[in-house]
C-alpha cells in the first residue's frame, strides 16, 4: 500500500473550512475526477453511502465533454471529529483518504490529506490537487 500526504495552509478560519466540507454535494468541488455526488440522508456521517458521479475519460477534456456523467461508485463516510478530521473511503477503488484540519492561526487552517491506497491506484498528486482546489474554493469564499 502506498501513501501520499498534502499539506496547504487555508486563508479561513477552521470553523469556515469545515462548513464547507461538511456539506456532500462540495465533495465534487474540490475531489478531483468526481464531478457529482448523491450523499444519503445522513450527509457527513459516519457509515453514509455516498454515491459519486465522474466523467469517463476525465483527463481527456474533448472525450469527458461528449459522453454523459456516469456512475464512479461509492464514498463510505468512516469517522467525522467535527471540525478537525473526515475519514472516508472510495469503496470501489480501496482507497482511504483523511483530512485533517488544524488551526494555523486565529484565521488560517492548516488542511492534510493522506490518500492510501494500492500503488497503481494512488497518484502522488491526487492529495496536492485536491487541496489546491480547496484552496482556491476557500480563498474565494474569503474575498467575498
Amino acid at each position: 500500500m502506498t501513501v501520499v500526504r498534502a499539506t496547504r495552509d487555508l486563508l479561513a478560519p477552521r470553523a469556515d473550512v469545515w462548513a464547507f466540507i461538511a456539506e456532500p454535494y462540495h465533495f465534487s468541488d474540490w475531489w478531483p475526477g468526481v464531478s457529482g455526488v448523491e450523499p444519503d440522508r445522513r450527509g457527513l456521517a459516519p457509515g453514509a453511502r455516498w454515491k459519486l458521479i465522474t466523467r469517463p475519460d476525465a483527463g481527456n477534456p474533448l472525450r469527458a465533454f461528449l459522453r454523459p456523467a456516469v456512475a464512479a461508485g461509492t464514498l463510505l463516510v468512516i469517522d467525522v471529529r467535527e471540525p478537525e478530521l473526515v475519514q472516508f473511503q472510495f469503496v470501489d477503488d480501496r482507497i482511504d483518504a483523511v483530512l485533517r484540519l488544524d488551526e494555523a492561526t486565529a484565521d488560517g487552517t492548516r488542511a492534510t490529506l493522506d490518500v492510501e491506497g494500492a500503488l497503481l491506484r494512488v497518484s502522488r498528486a491526487l492529495p496536492r490537487e485536491a487541496l489546491a482546489r480547496l484552496h482556491n474554493l476557500i480563498q474565494t469564499a474569503a474575498t467575498l
